[in-house]
């Protein structure tokens, strides 16, 4: 049997979610409490109550009230698992129905081979919890979990039945644990009391003269026992305690058979079965019960057992045990081949009498205890695989405590196991998103009640360009993407948030370097805005202004469609928003610290005030040309439609050389008007000098050459995140303010 769609209803923070097409590596991404874990934790519940093979579950491992999705514990857990058969599992349930009910055999030799089936859990928590087995169907493929979708019911228990049937279940599992308990308190007395105790008692036959005769703990639960009286009058009846053992023996077999005939008893309210209606459950619907719950689950929790003793006594075992030393050096290769290291188990070396003496798990000949967490958590889920095999495995955060090269050798290690074992994770790590190859990913989230979503990764594959680096995580696990120019541009908004304590993390928001401002048409594609849009993230566009004239500012924002929000910055670039005095002082400081002189201090923070200026003043001339250069050394693209136009008559030679005399009529005309281009970028920046200069400049070069006046450097890539850190909230520009709380807003619809 093969999982290949969940369905679970309320339970936790899910109201109703589907996980479709499961395949063999079963990835679900999203943000803290989304709800990922509940969807494992219900998967581990489902097989965990049929793994008795009953209908009827009397204590199932959730449906207290916290397990009621919103606390209503009117509506019931309803947990249900879509399973692929072989042809053999399919033949097997034809054969036990038709053993069982001869008549349907014309009805079930044309059942489609292709059906799934369908086992629905319901978990109720009034007036006790309880869950039982609601219903198994046969359904068609590719619209199942659906009403329209079942073909046959093999099994249907309505509430009314299923109550009676706890019934039943309680007063059998009472008869059983009486016989049992009758069983361990008759052993006990007939082991504590001797002839002379027993004739004393027949004597003398009163509850305290029993209760003395025997040890007090053995006292103790013969008189906490509902059974205390009937024991008594079996003693005081038996001339001997073989014959008391025997009167005990015969009651418990007694009760045991009561217990099971009250199984076989028919109940009032009808359960549909694929033969009709019954008035007990089939067996063949018991026997594919019993198979469902067979299956062998692994759940491995965020909070795991450290690995260590049970480990190495199972590995010790294989050491001589047939077979057991090819498993062991099989799983020897498989830890070297992922984690480089050497494991191995021994006896420890000394044991006191009379105790039975310890194994221990070596890794590379030092005891596991010593090695690092990323390591001992690796080999846990290594060795809690390849030790038990399980059909479906459920790990939480495999990436916890693991080096990212590490994390990336055991996302490779559990695809590859997921060709023979089902395999469902959580994680937060991006790695398990953008390595490619990834079909089953799931995206969770949560407003008001959990969602889950299959991510469409070839569609996201064929809408991002692989070559602009948009990593897979940041177009799923983001609610918002701000593509800047560069990594720098990052770190310090970043920065800037955590000065105004503005949660980026919380408020999802992702960013991506596009490496420079030449690179927006190639971000800005089509295709990937209107991937994003569709998948309701928000886009923010965020520029530095440079030498742009808002005309250009306006082509850039037309081209976003109203699909994305432009930012442009007012100032020159980000660095000139960085111009803060007091906080390049302690930068200063700090690079000199860096540099080993500890001593050194700025006196006055008007220093750094007269250096800002002096040196803003040196760079006006490479304002103004960096502002002609941008007006007259734009790049010219010859026109290639006119050449190679198909109408013209024209030979190509000569439309070559027509574009070419164009293009330097332009240039000439260009050069005639170099003089007065720069005439008017040299008035433009002399009018704004005085209140703006500080903007104009190329902020970069300002805080270095500030920086140069200290006897120090200011590098853009290692230094702007480091002074951005140690500004003031009123140091930072309204302007930033403003930036940051509209990528801190909540996203309409989302």
């Amino acid at each position: 049997m093969k999982l290949e769609a969940i369905s679970i209803q309320n339970f936790r923070s899910i109201q109703d979610v589907i996980l479709r097409d499961c395949g063999g590596f079963n990835v679900i991404v999203g943000k803290n409490n989304a709800g990922k874990s509940n969807i494992l934790l219900s998967i581990n519940a489902f097989f965990k109550c049929l793994n008795k093979g009953e209908p009827i579950i009397l204590d199932p491992p959730i449906g207290k009230s916290i397990d009621h999705h919103a606390n209503c514990l009117e509506e019931p857990i309803k947990i249900s698992m879509l399973f692929q058969l072989s042809r053999l599992e399919r033949d097997k349930i034809i054969q036990d129905i038709t053993s069982e009910s001869p008549q349907v055999r014309n009805t079930i030799d044309d059942i489609d081979p292709d059906l799934r089936l369908a086992v629905t859990l319901e978990l109720l928590t009034s007036p006790e919890p309880f869950a039982y087995v609601r219903r198994m169907v046969l359904c068609k493929a590719g619209v199942a979990m659906s009403q329209e979708s079942v073909v046959r019911t093999i099994l249907e228990i309505n509430v009314e039945a299923a109550k009676e049937l706890v019934d039943k279940a309680k007063r059998a599992q009472e008869l059983e644990d009486g016989a049992q308990q009758l069983q361990k308190i008759a052993t006990d007395v007939v082991r504590h009391m001797d002839e002379d105790d027993w004739k004393r008692f027949k004597a003398e036959p009163s509850p305290e003269r029993l209760l003395f005769s025997l040890p007090s703990r053995v006292a103790r639960t013969l008189s906490s026992s509902p059974l205390a009286n009937r024991i008594r009058e079996i003693i005081q009846s038996s001339d001997s305690k073989s014959s008391f053992q025997e009167a005990a023996s015969s009651m418990r077999d007694s009760m045991k058979k009561e217990a099971a005939n009250l199984q076989l008893e028919p109940i009032k309210h009808r359960i549909d079965s694929f033969s009709g209606q019954e008035t007990s459950v089939p067996t063949y619907a018991l026997n594919l019960i019993k198979k469902v719950g067979e299956m062998n689950v692994l759940y491995l929790t965020e909070r795991r057992e450290q690995i260590g003793k049970r480990e190495a006594s199972q590995l010790l075992d294989l050491k001589v045990t047939r077979g057991g030393p090819e498993k062991l050096r099989a799983i020897q290769e498989t830890v070297s081949a992922l984690l480089g290291v050497e494991i191995d188990a021994f006896r420890a070396g000394t044991v006191s009498f009379g105790e039975d003496p310890e194994a221990e798990l070596d890794v590379d000949q030092f005891l596991v205890q010593v090695n690092g967490a990323g390591i001992r958590e690796a080999l846990r889920l290594i060795l809690d695989y390849e030790l038990n095999r399980p059909n479906i495995l459920l790990v939480e955060e495999p990436e916890i405590h693991l080096h990212p090269a590490l994390e990336t050798s055991m996302m490779r290690y559990l695809k590859a196991i997921g060709q023979d074992c089902q395999i469902f994770i959580t994680t937060h790590s991006t790695n398990f998103l953008d390595t490619a190859e990834m079909r089953n990913v799931y995206l969770a989230s949560r407003n008001g009640s959990t969602t889950v979503q299959l991510i469409n990764v070839e569609e996201a594959e064929q809408s991002i360009p692989r070559e602009l680096g948009i990593r897979l995580s940041s177009l799923f696990m983001f609610d918002r993407l701000v593509f800047v120019e560069g990594p720098t541009d990052e770190d310090v908004i970043r920065e800037w948030a955590s000065i105004f304590k503005i949660n980026l993390a919380q408020a999802s928001v992702g960013f991506v370097p596009m490496g420079g401002v030449r690179n927006f048409a190639h971000f800005a594609t089509e295709a990937t805005i209107n991937f994003l849009s569709k998948r309701r993230v928000a886009m923010f566009f965020m520029l530095d202004r440079d030498e742009r004239e808002e005309v250009e500012v306006q082509r850039l924002s037309a081209q976003l469609r109203e699909k994305a929000k432009l930012i442009v910055l007012k100032k020159r670039e980000l660095e000139n928003y960085l111009l803060a005095p007091r906080a390049i002082a302690k930068f200063i400081e700090w690079k000199h610290e860096l540099a080993g002189d500890k001593e050194y201090r700025i006196g006055n923070i008007s220093e750094v005030e007269q250096a800002i200026d002096q040196c803003t003043d040196a760079l006006k001339s490479i304002a103004i040309e960096r502002r002609v250069a941008k007006a007259t050394c734009f790049p010219i693209y010859p026109n290639r439609q006119d050449i190679l136009n198909p109408s013209s008559q024209l030979p190509l030679l000569d439309r070559v050389r027509n574009e070419y005399s164009h293009q330097k009529a332009r240039l000439e005309k260009l050069e005639q008007e170099l003089q007065s281009i720069l005439k008017a970028q040299t008035e433009l920046i002399e009018d704004s000098w005085t209140t703006k200069k500080r903007d104009l400049v190329p902020g970069d070069l300002l805080l270095d050459n500030i920086c140069r006046k200290f006897g120090t450097r200011f590098n853009k890539e290692r230094d702007s995140a480091r002074l951005a850190s140690l500004m003031r909230e009123n140091e930072i520009d309204s302007e930033i303010r403003e930036i940051l709380k509209n990528l801190s807003e909540p996203v309409p619809n989302s």
